[in-house]
């Protein structure tokens, strides 16, 4: 089975990014897993012996000959046991059997996500999250305004809304308003922090919509439940966009879990809305 080479990034919000950094347990893995409820019983197991003798047989084998038909018959029944654990796979999301799928674990960095979208996440508390803490660092103004923090997306044409219709001066207007709120809020955390506040009481001046980052660790079981929630069009729209990214990234990892699910549910169609 191909296994893609991690890091695998998706760019998200105008300057974020999520990143799958590690993971545990190939697409397969749950199928797997789950055999052991059974002992490895019937062909399957029957196969899995076989499998291992003939390893056995070619690390002994010296006539090339020999060692490639050993190496064809491994083949033969490594693919049989492929296709028997893709069944049984599709067969365990049929069937609800979830608990396999807590044995595949996920490692994001979550970058450029906004605060509040960062809440939203880490209410899925089947998770292990390490987020950025403001209380230890500062933050660090870049160049442009939307790099720092997250700016509505109908204010930078990514996003169309029937109840907000600004005209293009009225948008300019808007943006500048947003980047002098923004720097102001910045400045004075600054120079409470200079006068001696703590940092951890400073940053109560802070923008909600400052960029943050964390890393998110969660079995595919969790996986399920957020991208469910989360790409449905009733999620805001923002972190609509954070799960898109990781579903297309687990579509590159475990094709089969993930897309069996997505159908299953019939929201395959919310990747694209």
């Amino acid at each position: 089975m191909h296994v893609p080479k991690l890091p695998i990034k998706e760019p998200i919000l105008g300057g974020g990014f999520v990143l799958l950094e590690e993971m545990l347990g190939d697409d397969l893995a749950p199928a797997r897993i789950a055999r052991i409820s059974y002992d490895y019983a019937g062909r399957y197991g029957k196969l899995k012996r076989q499998l291992e003798e003939l390893r056995m047989l070619l690390r002994s084998e010296s006539d090339p000959i020999e060692i490639s038909k050993i190496e064809d018959e491994i083949r033969t029944i490594e693919a049989q046991l492929e296709e028997a654990d893709r069944k049984l796979l599709v067969r365990l999301l049929e069937l609800g059997h979830l608990s396999p799928f807590e044995q595949q674990v996920f490692r994001f960095l979550l970058y450029g996500i906004p605060m509040y979208v960062g809440e939203q996440i880490l209410r899925h508390r089947i998770a292990s999250p390490l987020k950025r803490s403001f209380r230890y660092t500062r933050p660090k103004p870049e160049a442009h305004l939307n790099e720092y923090i997250h700016v509505p997306p109908e204010l930078l044409g990514v996003k169309d809304s029937p109840n907000f219709q600004p005209s293009k001066e009225e948008v300019e207007n808007l943006l500048a308003e947003i980047e002098r709120h923004v720097k102001r809020g910045l400045e004075l955390y600054e120079k409470l922090t200079r006068m001696g506040l703590r940092k951890e009481a400073a940053r109560t001046v802070l923008p909600w919509g400052l960029r943050t980052q964390f890393y998110w660790t969660i079995n595919m079981r969790s996986l399920f439940n957020f991208l469910e929630l989360r790409l449905s069009p009733a999620a805001q729209w923002e972190t609509r966009q954070v799960a898109k990214a990781v579903a297309r990234i687990l579509q590159k990892v475990v094709p089969l879990t993930v897309n069996t699910f997505l159908e299953q549910k019939g929201i395959t169609r919310w990747l694209e809305t």
